[in-house]
């Protein structure tokens, strides 16, 4: 009886519940107020020493609005200009001349100049951390030399630079020659008390009338400000060590000398053990690979077990070469880009106390035991070359 009773009021709650949410977003903006941003540069205004902010707005007709189709060769975006002496400030500026508020939530990514980086990211950086409608996953950048420059230079195959440098950058696990960082992470590594953050390079290159943009090696960081970069094998070597190898190219000599092999990378693990042994800091790196044989330039037929273990041992001493070229830039840059202080404090918590202060003069010290196995499992469709060799074996 008494549930029955309760039954009406029940559903007039229910009714009053359903009459707040559905009615719409409290706050909330019209699609036809929006300048919607899909990338965001950020240079040092050379005229005036303050910020040059670049946002890359998609064009109305672009998001199903009303503006005319401009077809041929017109750009499906536009980025648009302005300076202040903060980010907030030059992202306000513009709406003198878009009339409209930016909406960044879609924003792809931020890239910042190079000149902006070798001064220092911490304060230009807390903007794209505070801002709620800023996504933390935003890739973050940095520019060889202009951000805006970047921004400019419009793909042949994207209608959008942002989402093209977005594309390149999610493409790093083809060759393992890149590492993709986000604002979120890079954040992370600034507030570590020794771990260097890093991020993307992002080039223009001029290829007879068009610009293409090209994304390739790291921009190390130490105390936020810009000390240097690591080229693609160095980024490879370091991501040996941390595990994000996903695929890649190998190429070794033949064991005649004859040729080369080339080796796809299809597996790749680490494991790092940190010991301090007699005041030493030693790091004990162990990679595990697996590879195929994807292409050869001999005649000689490598499908043997002879040659799988000469091939073998020369692609472990690559990887170990590709090691130690990364972690002896990270000492000529005294900057820790694989996080052993982290892996040492996880470790030794008590006697990494003595470490925390002075890790910056250990750094340099710290020695590697690198274990590499790597293996072949496999040679693609052909167990043998496509031709004979001289003696038609």
């Amino acid at each position: 009886m008494g549930n029955k009773m309760n039954l009406p009021i029940m559903k007039l709650i229910l009714w009053f519940f359903m009459l707040f949410t559905l009615s719409g977003c409290f706050g909330g903006r019209e699609i036809n107020d929006l300048e919607i941003v899909i990338g965001i540069g950020v240079d040092k205004n050379e005229s005036a020493g303050n910020i040059l902010l670049t946002a890359q707005i998609v064009k109305e007709n672009e998001t199903g609005g009303t503006g005319k189709d401009g077809g041929g060769e017109d750009k499906a975006f536009w980025n648009v200009n302005s300076t202040g002496n903060s980010i907030f400030e030059a992202v306000r500026q513009i709406t003198h001349k878009t009339g409209n508020r930016l909406f960044i939530s879609h924003n792809q990514a931020v890239i910042f100049g190079k000149d902006i980086a070798s001064e220092g990211l911490e304060k230009y950086i807390d903007f794209f951390l505070r801002a709620h409608e800023m996504r933390p996953t935003a890739l973050i950048l940095i520019a060889e030399d202009r951000a805006s420059d970047v921004m400019d230079a419009k793909p042949e195959t994207k209608k959008f630079p942002a989402v093209n440098i977005e594309k390149l950058v999610e493409s790093y696990a083809f060759t393992s020659h890149l590492y993709k960082v986000n604002m979120k992470d890079f954040a992370s590594c600034m507030m570590s008390d020794t771990k260097a953050p890093m991020a993307p390079l992002v080039s223009v290159m001029q290829d007879k009338e068009n610009k293409d943009i090209y994304v390739s090696g790291l921009a190390v960081f130490k105390k936020g400000r810009m000390v240097g970069k690591l080229n693609e094998d160095e980024v490879r070597g370091l991501l040996w060590v941390l595990g994000k190898v996903k695929s890649g190219v190998i190429t070794v000599s033949s064991p005649n000398e004859q040729g080369s092999a080339v080796l796809e990378i299809l597996s790749a693990k680490s494991k790092v053990t940190p010991e301090l042994k007699d005041k030493r800091i030693v790091m004990h790196i162990k990679i595990k690979e697996e590879s195929s044989l994807s292409e050869q330039t001999t005649t000689e037929n490598l499908a043997t077990d002879s040659a799988f273990e000469r091939m073998q041992k020369a692609s472990a001493e690559i990887i170990r070469q590709e090691i130690l070229a990364a972690f002896d830039k990270s000492k000529e840059l005294n900057a820790d880009i694989f996080g052993f202080g982290e892996m040492l404090h996880k470790k030794y918590g008590n006697e990494w106390k003595a470490l925390k202060d002075n890790w910056d003069d250990l750094y340099p010290s710290v020695e590697l035991k690198i274990d590499v196995e790597s293996k072949i499992i496999k040679t693609d469709l052909l167990k043998k070359p496509a031709w004979q060799s001289e003696g038609g074996k």
